[in-house]
Formats: structure tokens, C-alpha cells, sequence
């Protein structure tokens, strides 16, 4: 007769919440946070990394974003700016055939897999040694005078408290200065959000001709009758499959639990509605056609820190290098404040402007640091850096600052010193064999650069 395990009666009280203790920890394992976790791992550290996501990959992955934006300079070849651990995850997609290179508006942009882009993430973390704790919500922060001591977690299975010595908050919404009780900007004006899918079983030999204007016109002609809101944004086409990456829904993005789930469920109507547009408008290429992907909504901006420095519109668009950079970028300004377009300010071939590392301090914590979404900028200037390739940066920026300052106030950090640790990120152009070709845009995105500084285009 076979045996069955038997039972056991358990209570709360016999299981004490775990405590890890690293040297450094991690919140959010997006762009950000995943390039500060590795880089940290890289430097010696003992990481764990937080996400309140089931998986890790944070918007890369749940978002089902497909794109990495923000590293490439303007130009008609793919000089990339920002450098660090995260090439591996640019050679590894490109050799696994994951990725593919892409021109618009003036510069390159890189699609990707969201699931390959997962899936190399939970190796290299499980090939560092870095703690993951995904499904975990930050519930409370224990501070001594500015000093970050412990955050105590909420998880499916109870608590959960983590220890170490420097916290890097890639969050996106800054929640260690916010449950800390520090001082937070909000745009006054929200900062759209967007839900984007990936279609399936598309004819794409077909749709790779397709100039973005078709798309948009019909969403102009028959928007109201589908129920659409946003009348312009990216239609990929996924190299090599039959799959189309959306990215034509705008929702808003409350800083509230239920809000953010209806909003997600809105912007997945949105999608449907797309859909059923393009198999009546043009059932050559979409008859077929079922959506494989929702993602999560995305969001672009919710809360930033009040930093030492912080970061303007002027700033982005003169370029001025500040004395504390530590990351670059070329991307334009990518403001989502109206439900029908997007503003786009895009700038010429000469043009980077710069990440100060006093955008990232929170002006009353010594021993944290943010990096991505929540750095202190007005929000259309935070509209060029929030994307991948300067959050790549600002997340090793983040791990160096805590690696080379392990006591003491990371306000007090040597720059010479962190700005040598990071130098490849200001001063290195690097042309990547995997760069060599490039799926350009048809119509005018591919050129953006050569329109100008521009205001709102649609």
C-alpha cells in the first residue's frame, strides 16, 4: 500500500520571521535596480534584491515593454554610451537571437524578448549569490538619524526583515525616503501610463512595410467608435517572428491599489479595441491575429526624491555637464502628459546631456541611494532619463557609490573617485559587433533628429 505524507498543526507563533543580512540591498529589480544588484555582486558585495513583482525583470519583464531605449548617441551609427555588467544581456539576447536593432527618430533603439530578458536576469543572480526576494512588499522602514537600519517585508508567507549597511532604492516610486517620512515630489499634471501587448499570428512581411502614419490614421478615422484614447505610438514588428509589440494605449497610472488594477484593466480594453481595428481595417495582416501578451500597466512617474541637486528641463536641453555626473544619455524628451499624443523634444547629433550623482541622494538619508524613476527631476526631464540606458548607469553608479563608500554618509562620496569607477559611462563611445544592422522605421520616425528640436508631434 503506498504511503502518504501525513499532517502537522502549525501556527504563526512556531515560524519566526527570516532576517537576511547583506552588505548591500536592493529595491526594485528593473533596468535599475538589476544593473545595481549585479554591479554589486561584481564589486564583492553581499546583495539581496526586493521586488513586490512574483518575477523578477520588474517593467522590462511585467510590463511587456520589448524596447530598451536611451543608450545609443544620435546619429546614423550605433555608438552606445552606457557600458557595465547589463552588456552581457545585450550580447547573450543578440547571440540567442532575441534582439534586433532598430532606428527611430534619429537614433538606435534595441527590441528584445521580455521572457529571454527574464530568464537571463534569474541566472545571473542565481550565478551571484544575490539573495531574491520577489513577491515581497516594503511595509516599514527603521531608521536611526538618517541611517537606514532594516526594512521589514510582506510576504505570501509572512514577514520578513532585511538588514545591511546601504540600500539602493530603484523602486520607481521611492518608497524607502517615503515610508521613511521624507519629503517627495509629485507632477502636478500626471504622467500617463500605458499597457502594452504582443500580438501573435500576424502577417508581418506585411505589416514591416506598414508606415507607423497607417496605424495612426485609422486611429483618428474610427478612434471614437473603438473607444480609443491615444492616437499615436510604436507598432513593432518582433525581428524574424510573427509578432507585433503595441504601444498605442494611454492610462492613468493612481498612486492607489485599486486604481492602478482598473486603470490596467482599461488599458488591456484599449488593446482588444486596437485589435479588432486592425482585423476590420486591415484583415490582410491581422485576420489571424490574437493577442499573446498583456502587460502590465506601465508606469512612467510617480514620486520622486527632493535631492541634493535636481535636474531640469534647461539642464536636458543644453547639456551643461554637471561636476557629480555619473550617466549620459541622447534620448528626447518623451513627455506622456496628454491621453491623445506624446510631446517629443529631439535633439541634434551633437547633443548628450548628463545624471548628476546628487539627483540620486535623498537630502535626509545618508546611507541610500535611487536610482531610476525617482531621482529628482522636473518631469519632462525625467521624461528623457527614466528610460533603460541611463537607468543601466545610474544602477551601477548606485552599486559603485556604495561599494566605494561603506561607512559614513554617501552625501560625503569622493566624485573624483566615483567618477573614475563610472568613467566609461561619460567618456566611452563603443560600436558593438552584434550593432552591425539595423531594422529601420519607414516614414519619418527613423529620422526624428533631422526635424529638430521639436515640440508635440503626432
Amino acid at each position: 500500500m503506498a504511503r502518504f505524507p501525513g499532517m502537522k498543526t502549525v501556527r504563526i507563533q512556531d515560524r519566526p520571521a527570516p532576517v537576511y543580512r547583506s552588505d548591500l540591498c536592493v529595491i526594485g529589480s528593473g533596468a535599475a535596480g538589476l544593473s545595481a544588484a549585479l554591479e554589486a555582486a561584481r564589486l564583492g558585495q553581499q546583495v539581496a534584491i526586493v521586488d513586490a513583482a512574483p518575477n523578477l525583470g520588474g517593467q522590462a519583464v511585467g510590463a511587456a515593454l520589448g524596447t530598451i531605449c536611451g543608450l545609443f548617441r544620435n546619429g546614423p551609427v550605433p555608438r552606445r554610451l552606457t557600458h557595465g555588467v547589463m552588456d552581457g544581456l545585450f550580447e547573450t539576447l543578440f547571440a540567442r537571437g532575441d534582439a534586433a536593432l532598430r532606428r527611430v527618430r534619429g537614433t538606435f533603439i534595441l527590441d528584445y524578448v521580455p521572457n529571454a530578458w527574464m530568464r537571463w536576469a534569474e541566472e545571473r543572480i542565481a550565478e551571484c549569490g544575490i539573495v531574491p526576494l520577489p513577491g515581497a512588499i516594503v511595509r516599514r522602514v527603521e531608521q536611526r538619524d538618517g541611517i537606514v537600519e532594516a526594512l521589514l517585508l510582506s510576504t505570501r508567507f509572512g514577514d520578513a526583515r532585511v538588514e545591511a549597511n546601504r540600500f539602493v532604492d530603484a523602486s520607481g516610486d521611492a518608497v524607502v525616503p517615503w515610508l521613511a517620512g521624507q519629503d517627495l515630489r509629485e507632477s502636478v499634471k500626471p504622467v500617463l501610463g500605458s499597457v502594452m501587448a504582443i500580438l501573435e499570428d500576424v502577417e508581418t512581411s506585411l505589416c514591416a512595410g506598414y508606415p507607423r502614419a497607417l496605424y495612426h490614421d485609422l486611429i483618428r478615422r474610427f478612434g471614437n467608435e473603438f473607444g480609443l484614447v491615444r492616437a499615436e505610438g510604436p507598432v513593432f514588428v518582433v525581428p524574424g517572428t510573427r509578432k507585433l509589440l503595441l504601444n498605442l494605449t494611454h492610462v492613468e497610472t493612481p498612486m492607489e491599489t485599486a486604481g492602478l488594477a482598473l486603470a490596467g484593466i482599461e488599458g488591456r480594453r484599449q488593446v482588444d479595441a486596437l485589435l479588432s481595428l486592425f482585423k476590420r481595417e486591415l484583415p490582410e495582416a491581422f485576420r489571424e491575429a490574437k493577442v499573446a501578451v498583456y502587460g502590465n500597466a506601465g508606469i512612467r512617474q510617480t514620486r520622486t526624491i527632493v535631492g541634493r541637486s535636481h535636474v531640469t528641463v534647461e539642464d536636458v536641453a543644453t547639456g551643461a555637464r554637471p561636476p557629480d555626473a555619473i550617466a549620459r544619455t541622447t534620448w528626447p524628451i518623451e513627455l506622456h502628459g496628454d491621453m491623445a499624443g506624446t510631446h517629443w523634444t529631439v535633439f541634434d547629433e551633437n547633443h548628450i546631456h548628463y545624471i548628476p550623482f546628487g539627483a540620486m541622494l535623498p537630502r535626509g538619508l545618508h546611507n541610500v541611494v535611487v536610482a531610476g524613476r525617482c531621482i529628482d527631476a522636473e518631469p519632462a526631464a525625467l521624461a528623457s532619463l527614466r528610460v533603460m540606458g541611463p537607468c543601466f548607469a545610474m544602477g551601477r553608479a548606485a552599486a559603485t557609490a556604495a561599494h566605494l563608500n561603506r561607512s559614513g554618509s554617501l552625501h560625503q562620496i569622493d566624485t573624483a573617485a566615483l567618477q573614475d569607477a563610472v568613467g566609461d559611462n561619460l567618456d566611452r563611445e563603443t560600436t558593438d559587433p552584434w550593432a552591425k544592422e539595423a531594422v529601420s522605421e519607414t516614414g519619418p520616425e527613423a529620422e526624428g533628429a533631422a526635424e529638430g528640436a521639436a515640440g508635440p508631434r503626432s
